[in-house]
């Protein structure tokens, strides 16, 4: 069994055998475009444990992506979820004229699927709001069907097409196209079903789109706190060990794709003025940015090594077992400029780390400043330094603020979020 379906494994059931999977019609379709295992980031793996979990209560469900990695099967079973990945494959976001094409045809390839295996679903699912919603509201509308949406964070709303991508195609979003696309797509946020706010930014960014109130539904992400929890400091040490970490220093962690929006360049133009005045720390950084529009990996690897900041600050690349990482490390560190529910947040508060992270998103839901982790605003290295600061000179109280930290996310334990999106699908389709 691969490492990802390991994590997997926490909500679904054993690998089902090609009879079972004949005998069960899904009554749940689950369409995401792209973000979903083996890919690994927190929208990716929500989205399967979420999906685990509706099979483990009863329903048949299918995921249906695309196929970003064409080295993926096609169609695969993992533990009581039918996984289905179509063409075209490919990052699209940020290529502007030249994901026209290929986004045209995932989307005519899915409205097929809609049309013609209607009977095999009676609740559409789907992980972003971005374009995807423009055909399936209205497909389900016609077939009586019941569809949710899922923004996966604030940004998208605001964002339908990338900033990178409208560069490249030489236009706005003032332009008539783009203003029509909007139009659309906030007609069908109003007539979903139902929506699912992971955060109350996002709760309320759909009420000023005019979404009824009634048809929000506040569900967070959630996080496997029977896996993700503190280590002893014997369990530490031994993980550093294995690791090669350096056990007697100050370890800070930043975990998380390699790109711009997530701030990694923000921290390692911070990092040199942070060790000259704390030359005990080093930099733990566990990521890449090979499937990001913003890729910036080779740049702040460069910047390390011009600035000779080697011997403090180490490189590991993407990893299924981050959690060995968290439970190793002393601090993390988010200063990501945008998020919608961070499941790596709620996995590092889970493992009782002391947190400094930019207040966007559930951030500011989940850390009370000072008490349970440390908040600065996103896009400002000067207050990302002084929060570190903060939380180094709170050291002392790590154990407590750590302690805060897990019960932060108590109420967002992924067993107690799963069955919420199950009640949900239920009142969606009684008679």
């Amino acid at each position: 069994m691969s490492s990802t379906r390991k994590r997997t494994a926490d909500l679904a059931a054993a690998r089902a055998d090609a009879s079972a999977e004949q005998a069960t019609a899904p009554g749940i379709y689950w369409l995401t475009e792209g973000f979903y295992p083996p890919l690994v980031g927190g929208q990716e793996m929500i989205a399967a444990y979420l999906a685990a979990g509706l099979a483990q209560r009863g329903f048949g469900v299918e995921v249906i992506t695309r196929q970003t990695m064409p080295s993926s099967a096609a169609r695969e079973r993992i533990g009581q979820v039918t996984v289905r990945r179509i063409n075209p494959p490919g990052v699209l976001k940020g290529q502007g004229w030249r994901a026209a094409w290929p986004l045209l045809r995932f989307l005519a390839h899915l409205s097929w699927i809609l049309l013609w295996q209607a009977r095999r679903y009676r609740i559409i699912i789907i992980s972003g709001v971005k374009i995807m919603p423009l055909i399936a509201v209205p497909l389900a509308r016609l077939l009586g069907k019941r569809c949710v949406l899922r923004a996966e964070s604030y940004f998208e709303l605001h964002e339908m097409i990338s900033a990178e991508s409208l560069n490249t195609m030489g236009s706005g979003r003032a332009g008539l196209p783009f203003r029509l696309l909007e139009w659309l797509r906030t007609r069908m946020l109003r007539r979903a079903a139902a929506l699912v706010a992971i955060s109350a930014q996002i709760r309320a960014e759909l009420l000023t789109r005019g979404v009824a109130a009634e048809r929000i539904h506040d569900i967070p992400n959630g996080v496997s706190l029977a896996r993700f929890k503190p280590a002893t400091m014997g369990e530490r040490q031994a993980l550093r060990e294995r690791l090669g970490l350096p056990v007697e220093r100050t370890v800070l962690l930043f975990s998380g794709r390699l790109s711009r929006a997530k701030g990694i360049p923000l921290l390692i133009d911070a990092w040199p003025a942070l060790l000259a005045r704390h030359p005990e720390l080093y930099l733990v950084v566990v990521g890449s940015g090979n499937r990001s529009f913003d890729d910036c990996e080779r740049q702040v690897k460069e910047r390390v090594r011009d600035g000779e900041l080697a011997s403090s600050v180490r490189f590991f690349p993407e990893t299924e077992s981050v959690i060995d990482f968290l439970q190793a490390a002393d601090l993390w560190v988010f200063p990501t400029e945008y998020e919608g529910f961070s499941l790596a947040l709620a996995e590092a508060l889970g493992c009782g780390l002391p947190v400094v992270a930019t207040a966007v998103g559930a951030a500011p839901q989940l850390i009370q400043d000072g008490v349970s982790g440390f908040l600065c605003p996103p896009q400002d290295q000067s207050a990302l330094s002084d929060a570190v600061e903060r939380a180094l000179g709170a050291r002392e109280r790590w154990p407590q603020i750590g302690a805060a930290a897990r019960a932060a996310v108590r109420a967002y334990d992924l067993e107690g979020i799963a069955e919420r999106y199950a009640a949900l699908c239920r009142r969606l389709i009684e008679p």
